[in-house]
């Protein structure tokens, strides 16, 4: 007889129930879903957010000074650099909270499910987004 052939599979079973486990506390609570699914989609959107809206948000501040100072185009042309690193780093920051605030969904949804529990709602950094309310 041959022995029964070790290796992954034998950990896939746990490790499947535990995520059943963890996919039914997220469905059950459904504000711990939502910051989950958006955590998950501007944690991933991250880098592409910080060249797009650093950029779109760098160039619109950069016009607002340009205008305030009367310096025209030229001045909104020199103060791009600056603005638009600022409104990079914030939007890295942004990223970065999501990607933290994400593997916490799972006690979120513990709490939620409390009797007494706190509501769950997703976090509001980004005004316009498919998650904002």
């Amino acid at each position: 007889m041959r022995p029964a052939p070790r290796g992954n599979h034998v950990l896939a079973r746990p490790a499947s129930l535990s995520l059943l486990l963890f996919l039914a506390l997220l469905s059950a609570a459904c504000g711990t879903c939502e910051r989950a699914q958006k955590d998950a989609t501007l944690g991933a959107a991250a880098p592409a957010l910080v060249l797009y809206r650093g950029s779109v948000d760098g160039w619109e501040t950069a016009t607002q000074v340009g205008e305030a100072s009367g310096g025209g185009s030229a001045a909104s042309a020199l103060v791009f650099p600056l603005t638009c690193f600022y409104h990079a780093l914030e939007h890295s920051t942004y990223g970065l909270i999501h990607l933290v605030d994400l593997p916490l969904c799972a006690a979120y949804g513990c709490a939620e499910l409390l009797p007494f529990g706190p509501e769950i709602v997703p976090l509001d950094l980004y005004d316009g987004s498919p998650f904002h309310d």
